[in-house]
């Protein structure tokens, strides 16, 4: 009999610890199903890095520069040009200075137009007089950067169904932190993305056009501008006299002090 009852002891205490083990692992199952999401994410990400790319990214930028003689008619078939090519002017400024006047021109061209808006501006101008196209391959930043943004939008999700699921406050609190955390990553990625978006769109091309200015030499404008000139200086020297007036009185009263002096001796 005794047998028996600690056989029937042994037995529950069996299924006692198998019970509370059980509810130990559905306790802790959304933080481990969250370590293996993240880890599932992290290998896809590794993954994705390594597909080959069938079509090159390609920012282009470039700087160019031409001589004309009629700056105001070049001017004005430079902003017809940018205009039917479809693009833009960003920033314009102009120089002008004794020898030569310069234009200044920071415009958007519309990347597939880039290249065939360049060959134009050569056949409608000329040689330029200085050209630097520069080229970089973003394919592979770009690739990284949607892949990121899927699999955070895919981590993202599962997190959300392991909310549904959580059973206390604690655990509601630190998904909750967890999403915002991938929702921040989600953002920061999606605006490094539209910048890249912006580049490939629109490529930049800084346009210099000037003319050079010839001057003759202008006898009775250069007398003219001698007279002028030395007048200006005689004011200024009368100017400066009349600054010294302090001066001029102390030495009046010292000669007459020594005058009247000299009188009484």
């Amino acid at each position: 009999m005794k047998i028996k009852w600690s056989a029937l002891i042994s037995a529950c205490v069996f299924l006692s610890c198998t019970h509370s083990n059980q509810n130990s692992d559905e306790r802790s199952m959304p933080f481990a199903s969250a370590n293996q999401i993240q880890y599932q994410n992290d290998q896809g990400m590794d993954a994705s890095s390594e597909e080959p790319y069938s079509e090159r990214l390609l920012i282009k930028n470039g700087s160019i520069r031409f001589k004309t003689e009629d700056f105001q008619t070049s001017k004005n078939t430079l902003s017809a040009l940018i205009k039917s090519f479809g693009g833009f002017v960003q920033n314009e400024s102009t120089d002008k200075y004794d020898n030569s006047i310069n234009l200044y021109l920071e415009c958007k061209i519309p990347s597939k137009n880039f290249d065939v808006f360049v060959d134009t501006l050569e056949r409608v101008f000329g040689r330029p007089e200085s050209r630097n196209i520069r080229i970089e391959d973003i394919t592979k930043t770009y690739r990284d950067t949607e892949a990121r943004i899927q699999n955070k939008k895919e981590l993202e999700n599962r997190y959300r169904e392991l909310l549904k699921k959580a059973t206390s406050m604690a655990e509601v609190l630190e998904i909750e932190s967890k999403l915002n955390e991938i929702r921040y990553e989600i953002e920061q990625q999606e605006q490094q993305k539209k910048f890249y978006d912006n580049q490939l769109a629109y490529s930049l091309l800084n346009i210099s056009l000037y003319q050079e200015i010839r001057r003759e030499f202008e006898f009775f404008k250069k007398v003219a501008d001698g007279l002028h000139r030395g007048w200006l200086n005689f004011m200024w020297f009368l100017v400066w006299l009349v600054n010294l007036w302090p001066f001029v009185l102390l030495v009046l009263l010292i000669f007459g002090i020594r005058k009247f002096f000299k009188k009484k001796v």
